[in-house]
């Protein structure tokens, strides 16, 4: 047999867990009624202003990359093996230095024949020419004939030819010697490094890559219903977030044609001079891209607590604490996003509270 004090306890546990749930229901709370109630919002007391639509300038942000505007790849015009790079990655250059030199064993052997062969070339002119004087004068004399006069006339004229021929031969040889040493075209700095001595360099293939860092540009790729508000010298907002930076730039290049997979044009503004930016740096930049509609407040009367933003909107001279959700701050207002449409009126807040 059970003891009293169980038989008692269970039965009131189970009553005052009733209660309580019951309390939590608000079973024993004043009901109000649905509906709208009237008096249960305070009276509009202060001065009220309107959320007001206005058409303002779309702007928009897009990631871009800071490059030099000047890039050079540096390639031999004539095959050959390298013997020497002299730079490296990031070495500073100047303008006409030598960076690379080729093996020119072969192309100066080739010279050495040609200056041998302009040589001779040089005294069969002047036998060529003396056969000529010579015939003049018998000519003259009426010991030699038109037809002997005029072969020794062709043969001078066939050994003056062959005399400029071996000179432009020399100079042409003289021209790819030249291009066995790679020199800087502009004052810049070593950004890639491509071949190694004792590599085979062949015309058209870079062994060096210079930039101009004294000139930089953001490179960006805007999307096709933006670009086409753009011209060439249009004003960009660029900022370099490294550096804490904000810049103009003007337009200076525009894509002919849109990528068709992002849809995307590439557009280039170059930067000012004299900014101590590094290439490759990643930017912001702004543009203008049509209008928008937007919604305005003025910033006194939004309310915020904590991370809440609330206003007093007023509806049939009464207030309620509405809570909305705002973006920009522009000339002392600020842009509604959400809790509230154009028309809608709100009360200042009581600035000595």
């Amino acid at each position: 047999m059970k003891p009293t004090g169980q038989l008692v306890f269970g039965p009131l546990a189970i009553f005052g867990l009733a209660i309580l749930l019951a309390g939590l229901e608000g079973a024993f709370a004043t009901k109000v009624p649905p509906g709208n109630t009237e008096g249960l919002e305070p009276a509009a007391t202060g001065p009220t202003v309107p959320v007001s639509e206005h058409l303002l300038p779309r702007k928009l942000r897009w990631p871009a990359t800071i490059n030099a505007a000047t890039v050079t790849r540096i390639a031999p015009k004539v095959p050959g093996r390298i013997l020497e790079i002299r730079v490296e990655i990031g070495s500073a250059v100047e303008s006409g230095q030598l960076l690379a030199r080729l093996d020119d064993s072969e192309i100066r052997a080739r010279l050495e024949g040609a200056k041998a062969a302009l040589v001779a070339a040089q005294a069969q002119a002047e036998r060529a020419a003396a056969d000529a004087r010579r015939l003049r004068n018998l000519f003259r004399e009426q010991a030699a004939t038109a037809q002997d006069l005029d072969a020794a006339v062709a043969a001078e004229r066939t050994a003056a030819a062959r005399v400029e021929q071996a000179r432009r031969q020399i100079q042409a040889i003289q021209s790819q010697l030249q291009e066995t040493q790679l020199r800087a075209p502009f004052a810049g700095s070593v950004i890639e490094r491509l071949a190694d001595p004792g590599d085979m360099a062949l015309p058209g293939r870079p062994i060096l890559v210079l930039q101009n860092p004294a000139q930089l540009e953001a490179k960006v790729y805007i999307p096709e219903q933006c670009a086409m508000y753009l011209t060439p010298g249009a004003e960009l907002s660029v900022e370099i977030p490294s550096q804490n930076l904000n810049l103009s730039a003007p337009v200076t290049d525009i894509a002919g044609a849109a990528d068709p997979f992002t849809h995307t044009l590439e557009v280039k503004a170059s930067l000012p001079q004299g900014q101590k930016l590094l290439p490759g740096a990643f930017a912001w930049v702004e543009q203008r891209c049509g209008e928008e509609s937007v919604l305005l407040l003025p910033e006194a009367a939004v309310r915020r607590v904590g991370q809440l933003e609330t206003v007093l909107y007023v509806r049939d001279a009464r207030i309620q604490t509405r809570l909305v959700r705002t973006g920009r701050r522009i000339d002392g207002q600020v842009e509604i996003l959400a809790g509230l449409k154009a028309g809608d009126r709100v009360q200042l807040p009581d600035p000595r509270r």
